[in-house]
């Protein structure tokens, strides 16, 4: 069919300047609006280098519930895994609520459970996938490496006479699976229908991003375990020269000691020769007894001499025998 020519249009509606040609359908931001780019050092706790050291906890709040009343709550983590089967309450939560057809309040109880596929409640929230920023790409929202750890719903518990048999095997009843009846075919599939649930294999975007993430985890790795075995090396290499020097100036030591005492014994000898030679000229010009008085001070100095002599050779050997035993026993511990 020929297109209408401008002279038999009826309207201005079917009139167009660009009619036949395609329009551009990239993103425009609104007016007055521009993009915005984290910076590279602002990390927070959900910034994709942070995420393997925390655990993303997926929680699905009743409307009215707050951040102020979630607080007062305390939780007791299972033993078991997260990917059990079995519902778990983990934690409870009291809140007044006034209802709005009358001015009176009641309290409400709420119990954080667990959702796993056989829970029978909130099962649409295993099929999400957390998005979080990525500081390397300008805070660009990517699908989290790890996944959501633990998927958790806070209930309402029903509010019943306690005591009674009939409460408590009300309360202990298991919520069954709705069935379906049998001869039904799907036809309409919802968006995000046939989103993978975390565990299974990743597709597509997330598929590369968590080979790209593996690769930098590995390298980083490596990076880490070759500056350690670097600085392990220094290390051995500083202390291997301590106890070298070290060593070196036990030997200087040593040797200076040994040229001290000896040129201590020679001075002491030649001092004991002196004295001994003082005294026997004393003796010449001294009375008999003044003789002998100095002769029996000459014993006690000479005593006096060999013994202080003798405890300083017995000092010196106790050093050395020391200074030996230590060598030995730094040089097994070196070996």
């Amino acid at each position: 069919m020929a297109p209408k020519s401008k002279a038999h249009i009826d309207s201005d509606i079917e009139l167009s300047d660009d009619e036949g040609v395609l329009k551009n359908l990239d993103y425009k931001p609104p007016k007055d609006f521009t993009l915005s780019k984290s910076k590279k050092n602002v990390v927070s706790a959900f910034d994709v280098d942070e995420s393997v050291n925390h655990e993303l906890w997926l929680i699905r709040v009743p409307e009215g519930v707050t951040n102020e009343d979630l607080a007062t709550m305390s939780l007791t983590l299972p033993q078991e895994s997260p990917s059990t089967k079995e519902t778990l309450t983990i934690g409870t939560l009291k809140k007044k609520e006034i209802s709005s057809k009358s001015t009176s309040s009641s309290i409400t109880k709420y119990q954080l459970q667990t959702v796993s596929p056989d829970s029978g409640f909130a099962g649409e929230m295993l099929a999400l996938q957390a998005l979080i920023p990525d500081s390397s790409q300008h805070g660009r929202l990517v699908q989290a490496p790890l996944g959501i750890h633990r998927h958790l719903a806070l209930v309402a518990h029903p509010s019943l006479p306690s005591g009674t048999p009939l409460a408590e095997e009300i309360l202990a009843r298991p919520i069954p699976k709705r069935e379906q009846p049998e001869g039904l075919k799907m036809r309409f599939k919802v968006s995000g229908f046939d989103t993978q649930i975390p565990g299974s294999s990743l597709s597509g975007s997330g598929k590369k991003f968590a080979a790209r993430w593996a690769e930098t985890l590995e390298k980083r790795q490596k990076d880490l375990e070759e500056d350690m075995r670097r600085e392990q090396q220094a290390m051995e290499n500083a202390l291997k020269a301590e106890a070298d020097e070290q060593a070196q100036e036990e030997e200087e030591e040593d040797a200076e000691v040994a040229q001290a005492a000896e040129s201590g014994d020679d001075i002491e000898e030649t001092a004991v020769v002196k004295t001994v030679e003082t005294v026997e000229l004393e003796t010449e010009i001294e009375p008999p007894s003044a003789k002998k008085r100095k002769a029996e001070e000459v014993e006690v100095a000479a005593s006096e001499e060999k013994k202080i002599k003798k405890e300083k050779k017995d000092k010196k050997e106790k050093k050395e025998k020391k200074e030996r035993k230590e060598k030995k026993e730094k040089k097994s511990k070196d070996e």
